[in-house]
């Protein structure tokens, strides 16, 4: 089981790979994708382990409000402000992902992953996404 570093860490690592970032806000802001769900799954994928997205979608449903109206409120304000403040504004909503992150760490306690593959292609094949196979290759490769 990851601790909360290291998944923290491994999502920047991975987020900043080539067009790992682009599909994941793109799934995100055109499927309902939960990014950090993306990324977990991606990481137990590359660790030989597997869950069910179906464990965490209470806890991301919840939740989901909140993040909804703070991005638009960062986006709405981004023009408005000088670039200090709108880096306090991004800065604010990692916390609110790195608070996210540990939460679905929670979740996975309480459903430990099995030795497997399937759980990012599941949850995608969950989403309206065309071709899930095609996107667990750009989230993946």
């Amino acid at each position: 089981m990851p601790s909360a570093e290291q998944f923290w860490q491994f999502s920047a690592q991975h987020y900043a790979r080539p067009g790992v970032a682009q599909a994941c806000l793109q799934l995100q802001d055109e499927y309902g994708a939960n990014v950090n769900l993306l990324l977990l799954l991606v990481m137990l994928e590359a660790q030989g382990l597997t869950t069910q997205a179906s464990h965490f979608m209470p806890l991301l449903t919840s939740r989901l409000s909140m993040f909804e109206q703070w991005r638009a409120l960062r986006r709405q304000l981004k023009p408005k402000l000088d670039n200090d403040d709108y880096l306090a504004l991004l800065q604010h909503e990692l916390n609110l992902e790195r608070w996210q992150q540990q939460e679905l760490l929670q979740q996975l306690a309480l459903h430990p992953p099995s030795a497997g593959h399937g759980g990012l292609l599941d949850y995608l094949a969950q989403l309206p996404v065309p071709d899930p196979p095609l996107w667990q290759l750009k989230l993946t490769c």
